[in-house]
């Protein structure tokens, strides 16, 4: 099995509570919640009567997250990484995962808890099946299309610099991966997704493409995260070629929602903030190689109102789902 290490994700950092002090734990608090928070959203309240996810965040001072894995009955291994803060208050935890060509299946990786005060996360990776990801998708979606908003692929296909088309016959090999920002109650707020289809030696096809929720009543679109700025790109690099996504969403209502729902709990779960902006942002590749393995990584960030109430979650596999 290829070894896992986790990725970088970045956060500003705000006291989740007064008064709280904060103690290493690992995996999912037993200890009382100080207060457990919902987001509610009128575009589902029609039909979501009580919200099917949500956070606890628990007496010493962990933010912890409902398990989309564990929902659809997906194990996996759970580890805890301790990120570094640097000058301006941002926790970052970084890596890589890897797999050679005859090894293939769907992994998907989640964010179950983060200790905004010592820069600590807790991940779940696990091999799941396409029937459990296609329950993920429903359970971080949501019921209404006209909710998301979805871009096209940034490049259907291309040539590289380095490839050679005349090789379409041989061995094709793919990869993908979509990673996503998750809010309280499972709606996924952001995610970009890149991948790659190549032989031994040609890239055929790459694409980004990349989703977000609006929360809309009729016309009025009252919760929107929407882009700031987003580049793609592909180019070839030692032993392959490389795919490398980005993009900004900016949400400037995100921390409405969760006062409005919750009052001041809620205000001084988000950390008191001062401003309703949050800000996400995917920093995604996934290489391709000439030997038919593929790696990736993902440096993923949030910052703003009410961002460690929102939680991370990646999926990729050795399909071109374009």
């Amino acid at each position: 099995m290829p070894e896992f290490r986790m990725t970088k994700f970045r956060r500003r950092v705000r006291p989740v509570a007064v008064g709280v002090i904060a103690a290493a734990t690992v995996g999912l608090a037993s200890s009382t919640p100080v207060y457990a928070v919902s987001r509610v959203n009128a575009a589902r309240t029609a039909s979501v009567d009580s919200p099917p996810g949500g956070v606890q965040v628990t007496a010493d001072g962990w933010v912890h997250y409902t398990s989309v894995l564990g929902m659809v009955g997906g194990t996996g291994t759970t580890s805890k990484f301790k990120g570094v803060r640097d000058d301006s208050g941002s926790c970052s935890i970084s890596g890589s995962d890897a797999e050679t060509a005859s090894i293939s299946g769907l992994k998907y990786t989640e964010e179950v808890a983060y200790n905004p005060s010592t820069c600590e996360s807790t991940v779940v990776t696990g091999k799941i099946t396409a029937a459990q990801l296609s329950k993920i998708a429903t359970l971080t979606g949501d019921p209404n299309a006209a909710n998301i908003a979805a871009t096209a692929p940034a490049a259907a296909s291309a040539t590289v610099s380095g490839s050679n088309q005349v090789a379409a016959a041989s061995t094709v090999y793919s990869r993908y991966l979509r990673t996503s920002w998750i809010d309280p109650i499972n709606i996924t707020i952001s995610s970009q997704k890149a991948g790659a289809q190549w032989t031994s030696a040609a890239l055929q096809k790459w694409a980004v493409t990349r989703s977000s929720y609006k929360g809309c009543i009729g016309s009025v679109c009252l919760d929107k995260t929407y882009i700031v700025s987003n580049s793609q790109s592909a180019a070839s690099v030692t032993g392959g070629w490389k795919v490398a996504g980005n993009v900004h969403f900016r949400n400037t209502s995100f921390a409405l929602w969760v006062v409005a729902a919750e009052g001041p709990a809620g205000w001084a779960a988000c950390g008191f903030p001062t401003s309703n902006q949050a800000d996400f942002h995917h920093t995604d590749y996934v290489t391709g190689l000439k030997a038919g393995g593929s790696n990736w990584s993902w440096n993923d960030t949030k910052s703003g109102a009410c961002t460690n109430l929102v939680h991370h979650g990646s999926a990729t596999d050795s399909t071109y789902p374009f």
